[in-house]
């Protein structure tokens, strides 16, 4: 039986996850570890872990999914497959946390952007349709056609 102390943070399981998932970015995650750890020794602090909305605002959508949406059709169908899976994992991490952080940061940039949604609808998983199926109510378009 693991003790609650043993369950990796929100920040460690998206990198885990971003590691595995996407590891042509690896130099960027250890680039945002190291600007952590030389911004942590200026302030006399002790380094903390690069934060959940970061990791997932610049490497993941900065780094892969804008550029995967910016790419005139067809987009790169693997890249897209990765990223449904990638967001899969985080939807059915079972964490209030996780899952609102992807709801933020990841849907509302997909929905929020009509184009971009048109071109990743098919490549979202069922956890990902059911999210943007209870988000859609907040915006104009019909995205789930």
């Amino acid at each position: 039986m693991q003790n609650e102390d043993a369950r990796p943070t929100d920040s460690a399981l998206v990198r885990e996850l971003l590691w595995d998932s996407f590891p042509e970015q690896r130099g960027v995650i250890l680039a945002l570890e190291e600007e952590e750890r030389e911004y942590a020794s200026q302030v006399g602090q002790s380094p903390l872990e690069v934060g959940a909305y970061t990791l997932v605002s610049e490497v993941f959508i900065q780094e892969i999914l804008e550029p995967l949406l910016e790419m005139d059709p067809p987009v790169d169908e693997q890249t897209a497959k990765r990223c449904a899976r990638f967001l899969e994992f985080l939807l059915a991490s079972g964490r209030r946390s996780i899952h609102e952080m992807t709801s933020i940061r990841v849907t509302d940039h997909l929905l929020g952007y009509p184009e971009n949604w048109k071109k990743f609808r098919k490549y979202a998983g069922v956890l990902l349709l059911r999210e943007v199926k209870e988000r859609q109510r907040y915006y104009n378009e019909p995205f789930l056609e």
